[in-house]
């Protein structure tokens, strides 16, 4: 299951853990319990990051937080990509 999640946050322009529990048919809480586990394993990296980009705040889905709260972002590290690629 643990490859599956991690093809899902592979595979997401936008990482929502609810939206992963719903297409793999799991609970919430179990999706949160991977992304720990994928995260202690050194498959994904967790960052929160305050928002310093570029783009015109209209644009923007984050504009009324912008520069106030962090923002989390997921990336597949090289680990994961390769266990992936089997």
């Amino acid at each position: 299951m643990l490859k599956d999640v991690l093809k899902e946050i592979n595979d997401s322009d936008y990482i929502s853990k609810t939206n992963i529990a719903a297409k793999l048919n799991k609970s919430e809480g179990l999706i949160e319990d991977a992304f720990f586990q994928l995260n202690r394993m050194g498959y994904i990296k967790e960052e929160k990051t305050i928002n310093s980009c570029n783009l015109k705040c209209s644009n923007c889905p984050y504009s009324n937080s912008c520069n106030n709260i962090p923002i989390k972002s997921i990336t597949v590290t090289e680990k994961g990509k390769k266990l992936l690629g089997r």
